[in-house]
């Protein structure tokens, strides 16, 4: 058994969860068209990689959104786990929205989340991985045959 060294910096014992806000599967809907709107505008008006375009319209976030609110679906949940520092995609995608003269529906939806967002960041509540896919904590709990949650295998 290695023993630390005292010069060495110690690592923390429980892991630091990060903030996260309760949005609705209809949020959820919403959030979905402001970032392929996005991507679709960047992409159509400008010259840029595609980790520049995916950065910019958020659209890293998508793939992440399907899984969470299908896992939710599966669960029976209203409540789709969104990170706090995930808002910031929602806020690029905005901006750059309105540099490429995006859809004005698409954008004022996007600035009602935003809105809606930043009013929830004060209420985070505490998250575990399921099967890889972000979850409430109090959302999945064992049971005595096993945990509640489907097996994906």
């Amino acid at each position: 058994m290695r023993r630390r060294r005292r010069d060495q910096p110690m690592k923390p014992v429980a892991s630091i969860t990060p903030d996260s806000i309760a949005i609705t599967i209809r949020e959820v809907v919403t959030l979905l068209e402001v970032l392929e709107h996005a991507h679709t505008c960047i992409a159509q008006l400008s010259e840029t990689d595609e980790e520049t375009l995916a950065k910019a319209s958020g659209s890293t976030l998508i793939p992440f959104l399907y899984g969470r609110t299908g896992f939710a679906s599966i669960q029976g949940r209203r409540n789709i786990p969104l990170l706090t520092d995930e808002i910031t995609l929602l806020e690029a995608a905005v901006v750059n929205l309105e540099s490429y003269q995006g859809n004005e529906v698409v954008l004022c939806s996007g600035y009602q989340l935003m809105n809606d967002f930043a009013n929830r960041k004060r209420n985070s509540y505490p998250l575990r991985h399921v099967h890889r896919i972000l979850t409430f904590t109090d959302e999945v709990e064992d049971t005595a045959s096993g945990p509640a949650a489907p097996s994906l295998t």
